[in-house]
């Protein structure tokens, strides 16, 4: 089908006929423009402070002393303001250097569970910023802390003493980071790197420690050995004293171990004599009488 122009008669006809349609487009243009200003300032107006924050206001440049709970709030466009402050639990990880009290270097890695009091979130603001306030303070309380708790321990003695460290350790963090409002929920060590040749030499005296350990643990029982045999010997001795005593006191008793030990045979002697027998038991018994 040919495209049929519309002649400029025609267009001339219809504003003619239609006025209004003239102004129509301008005027939704206007009116587009109105509604979605109007809807930038409404929102504008209207802010939400979330869960686990808390909200510091601003107007013309003057802080609001106090914190606002999470909630909706209504503001002046371009004359007030709200900023959220995080009071939620947040971690950090990180590492430094430091060096032990006999001059070891140690690179240490740490991680610390930390959270800003709702009541300090003005204070914050004002004084460090709304964000990233952890960040320009945290980091160099946990530098300082460390060096001067670890530049109190040897290297070997931080080896065996990690927990007593880390614990000084987070004493010393929260003791300092309190003043401005900030809770330390946990701190830990989570890995201590000393250089190559420490590590090595650390290894070696472990297991020269460990060997030396099981020569004095072989001695011990070697020892211990020789003592239980010189007490069983003694304890025999005097089983044979105590027994030895006994029969020289009592001839009966001396009759009565021979006769145990007799096999029934007796000695046959040559030669002249009494005719007695070597246990000088009657005749009658020798008979059967």
């Amino acid at each position: 089908m040919a495209r049929r122009d519309i002649p400029p008669s025609n267009i001339v006809n219809l504003r003619e006929r239609f006025p209004m349609m003239e102004g129509f487009g301008k005027k939704l243009i206007v009116l587009a423009a109105v509604l979605l200003i109007g809807g930038y300032f409404f929102l504008s107006t209207v802010i939400v402070v979330d869960a686990g924050h808390t909200g510091v206001k601003k107007t013309l440049g003057k802080v609001d002393p106090d914190a606002y709970p999470p909630g909706v709030y209504i503001v002046m466009p371009m004359v007030s303001s709200i900023t959220q402050i995080d009071n939620r639990v947040m971690k950090m990880e990180d590492q430094t250097a430091v060096y032990t009290k006999d001059v070891q270097q140690a690179n240490i890695r740490y991680a610390i569970n930390y959270s800003l009091e709702p009541s300090a979130s003005v204070k914050m603001y004002t004084d460090v910023g709304g964000y990233d306030w952890a960040g320009k303070l945290i980091p160099q309380v946990i530098t300082s802390s460390m060096k001067n708790v670890i530049g109190q321990w040897a290297a070997m003695d931080l080896i065996a003493n990690r927990l007593k460290a880390q614990i000084g350790i987070e004493e010393m963090i929260a003791s300092q980071l309190k003043s401005n409002g900030i809770r330390v929920t946990n701190f830990s060590l989570t890995n201590i790197d000393f250089q190559d040749q420490f590590e090595q030499a650390v290894e070696a005296k472990v297991v020269a420690v460990q060997s030396a350990e099981m020569a004095k643990n072989q001695t011990v029982q070697i020892e211990e050995q020789a003592k239980q045999r010189v007490i069983a010997a003694k304890a025999d001795a005097e089983a044979m004293q105590i027994k030895n005593e006994a029969l020289s006191k009592n001839q009966a008793l001396i009759m009565y171990e021979a006769v145990q030990k007799w096999d029934g045979q007796l000695p046959r002697i040559t030669g002249g004599g009494s005719g007695g027998n070597f246990l000088n038991i009657p005749e009658g018994l020798l008979q059967g009488k």
